[in-house]
Order: structure tokens, then sequence, then C-alpha cells
């Protein structure tokens, strides 16, 4: 387990032990989806680059959610999904971590907060200070996470 102060200054706790997070119901999650290989991105109107991610809507699974939320902010369809992780910020908010891999895209559902999808050549390790990406982004939780979700079959090109 980690545990580190985020760029807000609230406690984060971070683990990838499945005999923790299987514990705990989580109300938000995070994604890490892959498309042949490249990080999906996207980009908030008002935050910036991030990753897909959002609130477990009333009555839904997580896992559904991670599903809901990569297409509603991308357009991308899922092929697999598997939860690698949780983090917890200031005791109260809890996500759960995917990573997943996208079959195909739909056009992107225009009237919300983000933009659609977006890749970079090389999958962006550090962002912590980059004004283009979302301040959400410039905790530990991205590079770990991040490191995790590369080891994973999903990551493959």
């Amino acid at each position: 387990m980690y545990a580190f102060i985020d760029d807000f200054g609230l406690p984060v706790t971070l683990t990838f032990d499945a005999a923790e997070y299987r514990e705990h119901a989580a109300h938000h999650v995070l994604i890490f989806a892959f498309w042949r290989g490249k990080l999906l991105f996207t980009r908030h109107r008002t935050r910036g680059i991030e990753l897909p991610g959002g609130k477990v809507e009333p009555g839904e699974s997580s896992l559904a959610a991670a599903v809901r939320e990569v297409y509603e902010e991308t357009g991308a369809i899922l092929d697999g999904l598997e939860r690698i992780g949780q983090y917890t910020i200031a005791t109260d908010m809890r996500k759960d971590i995917y990573v997943a891999k996208a079959l195909d895209f739909n056009p992107h559902p225009s009237g919300n907060d983000v933009e659609g999808a977006l890749f970079f050549e090389e999958i962006p390790r550090t962002v912590k200070g980059d004004p283009s990406f979302s301040r959400l982004l410039y905790d530990d939780i991205y590079p770990l996470s991040l490191e995790q979700a590369l080891r994973h079959p999903f990551a493959a090109p």
C-alpha cells in the first residue's frame, strides 16, 4: 500500500492488492484504457487532459460505471476490462482503478464536459506540473497506476 499527500493537500492511500480492494466498494472509477498499444486520454473542457473516469451511479456496479464512463467520454467500446487497484482520498472518496482494452470507437457524443478521445505517440510518463494536463493527474496515482497498467496484456499493441 502507498500513502502520500495529493496535489490538493489531501491524504491518499493506494493499493494494487486485490485482497484489500475487494473489501471496499468504490463510488468512483478511473480507467487506463489502451487501443493498439496507446493509452486513451480525454480532454476535459476546463481541467485539461485526463483519463476517463467518473462516478458510479445509484444501482450501478463499479465495473458497469467504468464501461459507461469510457464510452461517454471517448466513444470507445471496450473489449476487456479488469480492476487492478483502488485508492482513497481523505478517507471518504474511494475510486476503483481499471485497465481496459478498446475494441472500437463510435462518434463521441456532444454536449458533455469532455471533447473525446486523445492519444499521444508515446505514453506520457510524467505529467506533474504540465499545464495541459488536469491537476487531478499530478499526484503519484497516475505514475504508479500507469506502471501497473503497462504490465497488463491489455496494454500490448
